[in-house]
């Protein structure tokens, strides 16, 4: 089963800066051959309040003309208050992801694996589909086979254990029932976007893959987080006794540095916590 990652697309209806980045991707993941793509997250640029934005990113994932899959980002759906209180997760977020996208958590079984999608933007807000979601995970990875997670937000920068690492990663108050959930299963694999690196590290024996950005790489503006700031995507070939992974860098893709943008294409951010 061969399976592609993107991640971080930033899809606009307004602003074009990143559009030649996505037509490069998808014309290569179009002719890939691959089985399924998984986009984790950030499909839109600004989703979160632009329905016309997550519209533009379904209908570039229907014209790869394979099979995809996705969970939402803080783009497309909001974020904790915390980190942007003008656009918090709520009701009217999910339901447009909803029914523009598709679910927003989801199961797709192969042989040997179970695929799970999460929706980390639920983590740490106090909405009642975050509780609601752990269940859900707890019950369906109670499975006979491998698991492998895909979300927006990575879990961690380095340890499992860690501390808060701000905007970066799931909250550790949210990461420890998580773990919990997962605890009787056979994770294999976390795979993750947000970060706009490409990187791989194997921690607390599981495998950790955060996918390039297909749109923009964070520049000076960001902390130095490891990984390869370029833009590309992550395949994957799934068979019954385990993975291996590539990440893919095309040479006419543009690794276009967001940092003397920003002020122009994104709305404010709000203070990050600590």
């Amino acid at each position: 089963m061969r399976i592609i990652q993107i991640s971080d697309t930033h899809l606009s209806a307004e602003f074009s800066h990143f559009a030649a980045n996505a037509e490069t991707i998808g014309r290569h993941v179009a002719a890939s051959g691959a089985d399924l793509v998984i986009n984790t997250g950030d499909l839109s640029m600004n989703g979160a309040v632009s329905p016309a934005d997550l519209a533009l990113a379904a209908g570039w994932h229907r014209s790869l003309g394979v099979p995809v899959k996705a969970v939402p980002g803080n783009h497309d759906v909001g974020d904790r208050v915390e980190i942007r209180a003008d656009q918090p997760l709520d009701d009217a977020r999910l339901e447009t992801f909803r029914r523009v996208i598709g679910p927003d958590r989801w199961v797709e079984d192969i042989p040997g694996w179970r695929l799970i999608g999460l929706n980390a933007m639920l983590f740490a807000t106090g909405h009642r589909e975050d509780e609601e979601q752990i269940d859900w995970l707890a019950d369906v990875a109670r499975v006979d086979a491998k698991v492998a997670l895909f979300l927006h937000k990575p879990l961690c920068i380095d340890t499992l254990d860690e501390g808060p690492r701000g905007y970066w990663t799931v909250v550790p108050e949210r990461r420890r029932p998580l773990l919990a959930a997962l605890g009787q299963s056979d994770l294999r694999l976390v795979a993750s976007g947000h970060l706009h690196i490409a990187k791989h590290r194997t921690i607390g024996g599981i495998e950790h893959i955060w996918s390039p950005a297909g749109s923009f790489v964070c520049g000076d503006m960001q902390e130095d987080l490891g990984g390869d700031r370029r833009i590309g995507w992550v395949e994957y070939e799934f068979s019954p006794d385990g993975f291996t992974h590539r990440f893919v860098f095309p040479e006419d893709a543009r690794d276009l540095p967001l940092d003397p943008l920003h002020d122009l294409i994104y709305p404010p951010f709000a203070a990050e916590d600590a």
